[in-house]
């Protein structure tokens, strides 16, 4: 049974509730799955001791977590052994043409790290506005206002394609071998190597 590493890294939640999907539904497909957030990265075994090594993490001012981008730059050479994938929040991702890559968040990550996982994607995240303070409300509800999002702040919103999340897990178990992923994943076929 392939063993599958999930690291996020979260500020509100939405990335972590994105992690959780992704492992539930690797599970399904027969992986062994070990999740956690990046900043308790101490308590797991080393990436080299699992089939595939998936990362989740939150844009904030236009970037991904330092943690996690720190995680991954001293890991690099084990990495780029092992079959890996990634995947970014943000409200970019909630354009209705943001494509896989929205602002270019991944590729800017990628080559700053001087790193490529063999899969990658880009979601979108929530808006918890009522768990934002006042000034982070109006912030995200400029930011949502400029994407076409909701501005309802008297709520949160949830704005997460959960049927892409199932889709980019079953990319995942496939490029990790699980034993109930037959099939190459349909569109982008994963490349070979990192």
């Amino acid at each position: 049974m392939p063993r599958v590493l999930v690291l996020y890294a979260t500020h509100h939640g939405q990335t972590r509730a994105i992690a959780v999907a992704l492992a539930q539904r690797l599970r399904e497909r027969g992986n062994t799955v070990e999740l956690a957030d990046v900043r308790d990265w101490q308590r797991l075994a080393p990436p080299e001791e699992f089939d595939a090594v998936v990362f989740g993490s939150r844009i904030e001012v236009g970037r991904h977590a330092p943690e996690m981008l720190a995680y991954i730059a001293t890991r690099r050479a084990i990495l780029a052994k092992l079959p890996t994938a990634f995947f970014s929040v943000s409200m970019a991702a909630s354009k209705p043409d943001a494509g896989p890559d929205p602002e270019g968040y991944l590729a800017k990550t990628f080559a700053h790290l001087d790193w490529h996982p063999v899969l990658s994607t880009a979601f979108a995240g929530g808006l918890p506005y009522r768990r934002y303070n006042w000034m982070m409300r109006l912030v995200m509800k400029q930011i949502a206002r400029r994407s076409g999002g909701p501005t309802d702040t008297s709520r949160d919103h949830e704005l997460t394609d959960w049927a892409a999340v199932a889709a980019f897990a079953d990319k995942v178990a496939y490029i990790a071998g699980g034993a109930r992923a037959a099939a190459p994943p349909p569109h982008d076929q994963p490349r070979h190597g990192n």
